[in-house]
């Protein structure tokens, strides 16, 4: 669970740069041979991505003063920490890359870039656009905000074993895991067809064989009609209703009718709802009652600021 009070998160909006830095790290961990142009353009996307809008992991700026200097650049003094730093910002699945010298290497230089390039506009005073003056001011108050955000997280105490307790009982929807079950299905187009599939699957035919050849449902054809576990409320009502009805492993339904077309349906599992323990439930308790702390102390910033809403429709 997370909250952010004005910060903004770093890849909501930029999927396609993570799927890239993911495959990358992929192909890295993987041994192979990456162009260094690819590896270079994409982790100079993602800095610049960070740079913009980030909440940077401060350990790897601890004790940076002590940390090796690796180049200089107008007098501006390059750390092992600054890189170890900017990979700490780094989505969970791209940290090796600390330990990856091409990769390091390439992060020094997007830093070296960012500050020229940076240094460059200010010497053409583009800050004082009235535009970017403004971008610039909205960045300062998102970092303010985050550092705040994390400092009031750090100085809340734990909540009471009775406020864990009540939470945990209100809430109860929160950790249960509904019943699911594991089918696969063959689509077709009659009622027709999708009988004479269900005879030879009686006769002994192979499932899997008959969707890969005769399905319509290209979503899952390959992997022999599997559509993995489902609770109730994920499939259309008439799909739902026969799939659940089913008790027994391996049962294959009569055909089904659907709005997709006729549906023979065989059942492959079952798990009943579970519910966690609070003891399982902890950690997640703790993080919601966190949250509702810090925004109820974000409503009392903003009462005790003495806001008014002048114009009617905004109230």
């Amino acid at each position: 669970m997370s909250m952010s009070l004005g910060g903004c998160r770093t890849y909501g909006n930029n999927p396609s740069r993570l799927r890239a830095g993911t495959f990358i790290s992929q192909r890295l961990q993987e041994g192979v041979q990456v162009p260094i142009t690819l590896l270079a353009s994409t982790i100079c996307g993602l800095l610049f991505i960070l740079a913009s809008c980030q909440q940077q992991d401060e350990t790897g700026l601890s004790g940076a003063r002590n940390s090796p200097v690796i180049a200089e650049l107008a007098g501006r003094e390059f750390r092992e920490a600054d890189i170890d730093a900017e990979i700490a910002a780094l989505p969970g699945q791209l940290q090796h890359l600390g330990q990856d010298p091409k990769a390091r290497t390439e992060i020094l230089r997007a830093m070296m870039r960012r500050y020229v390039l940076s240094r460059k506009a200010q010497d053409m005073h583009l800050d004082a656009d009235p535009a970017v003056a403004y971008r610039i001011g909205r960045m300062r108050e998102s970092i303010l905000i985050q550092a705040l955000e994390q400092w009031h997280l750090e100085h809340l105490p734990e909540p009471s074993e009775g406020a864990i307790e009540a939470y945990y009982l209100e809430h109860q929807n929160e950790f249960t895991t509904p019943e699911q079950i594991h089918a696969r299905h063959i689509l077709v187009s009659s009622r027709k067809q999708a009988g004479k599939i269900r005879s030879a699957l009686r006769q002994g035919k192979d499932f899997a064989a008959l969707a890969s050849a005769h399905s319509r449902d290209d979503s899952n054809k390959s992997r022999g009609g599997d559509l993995n576990w489902f609770p109730r409320g994920v499939m259309v009502k008439p799909f739902e209703e026969a799939a659940f009805a089913m008790k027994k492993k391996g049962a294959i339904s009569k055909p089904v009718k659907t709005k997709f077309g006729w549906h023979i349906i065989q059942l492959l599992g079952r798990r009943s709802a579970s519910l966690q323990s609070r003891e399982e439930a902890r950690d997640h308790i703790i993080g919601a009652l966190h949250q509702q702390s810090l925004a109820a102390w974000v409503e009392k910033n903003m009462q005790e600021a003495g806001v008014r809403i002048i114009k009617a429709e905004y109230r």
